[in-house]
């Protein structure tokens, strides 16, 4: 209701429903023996320490203006004389102009006179006695207070091992979903897509189905529909009210299916009702409909069936959540509304996490910047319910993603394969059978070289030969049955182009696959190790990397195997997964991880070196680049990648390490090195700050032009305002010194600079070659280059 609205329905009052207005507020103010005397009303406040008597005098006379105050003081005096209160109101439902509050008060000498005006009064209303703003259908407004009551205990989020009362705050975090609307152009008979509101949804006439993934926040839509239903109820113009009526897929289980007696169920605690008919001709019904995706084919048509007669007999219209709409348009005869609930962009991600860590900036931002920096939201399907899983494992922990992308997928596959299982055709003995089916299916596809998905039929018979001599856990029910109710029903497979058996999310398969070999095949550990520089297989690495945390001997393989990369591909591979890797094995020991970071800054120099070529070689892509430029990429690069409180130590043991053989050899690469190390320790994230003071106040590090223009680059990029005094400071302090030759290393294309003095962060070759000039150098190289298809020296 409107502020308009509430003035409006205030002034409006009789003193007979002022009267019950006010005893009803007395009382909800926690005022007791409330009593009424004519147009007053009397009331104890007691304390422990206490009693006090306050005397609320109502009146029906305007209190502005002209006034007849001699009347106005003869009816207060006369009250207060009758009852000695300890406190006196006036209350009208009208508003009481200063002037006459003022008049009336310097004539009433003998006690103090309070006032409860018109504003005033909505003011104790709104906070006190919301209900007073419904309708007067009491019927109604009891049914409406246990639905919403009721809407926070039926939550995914509650059946979580790590959930407990202090993430309650989840349950009223609520961002505004993206909805898109399918339909087709009667004129080009072309499919469209349209932005529409949940009010667009409220005002539709047909049936709906809302879709979207598992975890998407289509049960939360669902009861959002629902209040905002109700609200609409107190438009005082509206001639027949709404009854949203939220149904789970448990509700259905329990009546077997049979959805009129479900609803009559509902119904009947609150409204004296003979039949549904009663209800459809008072009421506007909307039957919420939270999945039946978990049903067999056959029930989910005896399903739709039954919503179809209730519309049709009763004109209930209804709203079907569904992770399949297509398969649920295919099951029915009825002509649906379809609805998608969109993944959440990065706006909403910041919402979400704004308001989970509400007041406490500083890990808000931390959060974002890990989920932005790590592309994770580009990587995991990002719904409510995976934010929310992040939110509190950051919460629990401090930890970041990729840390926690085990812990996250852990909780998130507990919920999906652990819900009920519905269909009266299957019953397990152990629900890890169906976490067995999806990680064996995950481990075939990633060995398969395109991971190419089965047909349907493929996919039935792999698992028939599979399991063929073994005892299957399920008491009742085929294998054929089991899988199929894994297709339909858990949101993780789906059948793509009605053929093809493939995971809904990359992430899925590659999360499975490692869960695979982590529980059940430990000799396919080698895999891993041999595929790291497969992007599929490197994910893989990480969950199962992150399903431990301590794995010292897979570590050791990966270090091996990043020893012998030696093309590009693989060094921009081996420092992205390697970054990750130690992320998810942060309570391996520190001394190994350190020496991954060794084996992934080499790979970063020699990435670097590659692209130096390649714009050399003026490549369109970075032709024209300089030297500088190239090498903060790269710098950059490992930056992102390794920029995580969990990699802390490892970094500090691994800049003492660099530094110490810089000032040994004087060779720039290991400065460069250590440059890069200092620069992600003294990160917003990680904050150590005296690896980069022990660089500035190296003069000798200061004074050479390639890493003066590295960090004066660095600064201007990572550090905002952080870096802009100590920018002008070592601007003022060496630039005059090197100006020339940092000029011409900014200004110049790599080509112009490569072999020639300037060209001074040379990394650590076993051996030199002594040529006659620059060009000699540029095609034995290239020729290398061309004969080893790409890979370097």
């Amino acid at each position: 209701m409107t502020g308009k609205s509430k003035i409006k329905k205030i002034e409006e009052l009789s003193i007979a429903d002022l009267k019950g207005l006010m005893v009803n507020l007395i009382k909800y103010l926690g005022y007791n023996e409330v009593v009424l005397d004519s147009n007053a009303i009397v009331a104890i406040n007691k304390s422990p320490l206490s009693s006090e008597k306050f005397l609320f005098i109502l009146l029906e006379q305007r209190l502005s203006g002209n006034v007849d105050i001699d009347s106005i003081y003869d009816t207060i005096v006369k009250y207060q004389d009758t009852h000695m209160a300890n406190v006196v109101y006036l209350v009208s439902e009208k508003n009481i102009s200063s002037g006459f509050e003022k008049t009336i008060s310097q004539k009433i000498t003998h006690f103090k006179l309070n006032f409860i005006g018109r504003d005033r009064l909505i003011d104790l209303i709104n906070e006190n006695y919301n209900d007073f703003w419904k309708h007067k259908d009491l019927n109604l407004i009891e049914y409406e207070k246990h639905f919403c009551d009721n809407l926070s205990k039926d939550t995914e989020l509650k059946k979580l091992k790590i959930f407990n009362d202090k993430y309650q705050k989840l349950l009223d975090i609520y961002i505004e979903p993206r909805i898109i609307y399918f339909y087709e152009d009667k004129t080009t008979q072309t499919p469209v897509r349209k932005r529409v509101t949940i009010d667009d949804i409220i005002k539709s006439n047909k049936p709906t189905i809302l879709s979207g993934d598992a975890g998407a926040g289509k049960s939360t839509f669902l009861k959002k529909i629902g209040e905002q239903l109700i609200s609409l109820n107190l438009d005082e113009n509206t001639t027949i009210r709404n009854i949203p009526i939220y149904i789970s897929t448990i509700e259905i289980y329990e009546t077997n299916c049979e959805i009129e007696k479900l609803v009559i169920k509902k119904l009947s605690t609150f409204f004296a009702l003979e039949s549904l008919l009663d209800i459809s001709r008072s009421y506007n019904v909307r039957l919420l409909i939270d999945s039946i995706d978990e049903f067999s084919e056959d029930e989910q048509k005896g399903i739709l069936i039954e919503l179809r007669n209730l519309s049709e007999r009763y004109n209930f219209r209804y709203v079907i959540s569904s992770r399949n709409s297509d398969k649920m348009e295919s099951l029915s005869d009825s002509l649906f509304d379809s609805y998608h609930i969109e993944k959440f962009n990065t706006e909403q991600v910041k919402k979400f996490i704004s308001k989970f860590f509400l007041g406490e900036n500083a890990k808000t931002e931390s959060l974002l910047e890990a989920l932005k920096e790590n592309r994770i939201i580009e990587r995991l399907p990002i719904t409510p319910l995976t934010l929310s899983l992040i939110s509190i494992l950051y919460e629990e922990n401090n930890l970041e993603i990729p840390a926690t992308i085990a812990d996250i997928y852990d909780n998130f596959n507990s919920l999906i394969i652990g819900r009920l299982t519905v269909s009266s055709r299957i019953e397990f003995v152990d629900i890890s059978f169906k976490e067995r089916i999806l990680s064996l299916y995950a481990l075939y596809l990633l060995e398969n070289d395109k991971h190419t998905p089965l047909t349907k039929d493929e996919f039935f018979h792999y698992f028939n030969e599979y399991f063929n001599g073994k005892t299957l856990p399920i008491r009742k029910g085929s294998l054929e049955e089991v899988l199929e109710y894994l297709i339909d029903n858990t949101g993780v497979l789906i059948v793509k182009d009605n053929k093809w058996v493939q995971f809904s999310h990359d992430s899925y398969m590659e999360y499975y696959a490692a869960v695979e070999i982590f529980k059940h095949r430990r000799d396919k550990e080698d895999l891993l190790v041999e595929n790291f520089f497969d992007f599929k297989w490197q994910n893989s690495g990480i969950f199962y990397a992150g399903k431990s945390k301590d794995m010292p001997v897979f570590l050791e393989k990966i270090i091996k195997k990043l020893k012998n990369a030696n093309q590009l591909n693989q060094y921009m591979s081996g420092v992205l997964g390697s970054g990750y890797l130690l992320q998810a094995l942060y309570q391996t020991d520190n001394k190994l991880r350190e020496e991954a970071i060794h084996e992934a800054i080499d790979l970063n120099t020699k990435s670097t070196e590659v692209l130096i070529k390649l714009a050399a070689d003026d490549m369109v892509l970075f032709k024209n680049y300089s030297i500088p430029i190239l090498q903060i990429m790269n710098l950059l690069y490992f930056y992102e990648n390794f920029n995580s409180i969990t990699v802390k130590e490892p970094l500090k043991m691994a800049f003492s390490r660099l530094y110490e053989e810089y000032k040994k050899t004087r060779k720039v690469i290991f400065a460069l090195k250590s440059v890069t190390i200092a620069l992600i320790l003294d990160s917003r994230r990680i904050s150590y700050s005296k690896a980069l003071e022990t660089i500035i106040d190296d003069d000798s590090i200061m004074k050479e032009p390639t890493l003066y223009s590295i960090l004066d680059f660095s600064f201007s990029t990572l550090g905002g305002e952080k870096y802009d005094k100590l920018k002008k400071e070592i601007r003022e302090n060496y630039f005059p010194k090197i100006s020339e030759p940092v000029k011409e290393l900014i200004k110049l294309p790599a080509s112009r600079v490569r072999f020639t003095k300037l060209d001074t962060v040379l990394s650590d070759k076993k051996v030199q070659l002594v040529v006659e000039g620059k060009t000699d150098a540029e095609i034995i190289e290239h020729a290398y280059y061309v004969l080893t298809n790409g890979s370097s020296p």
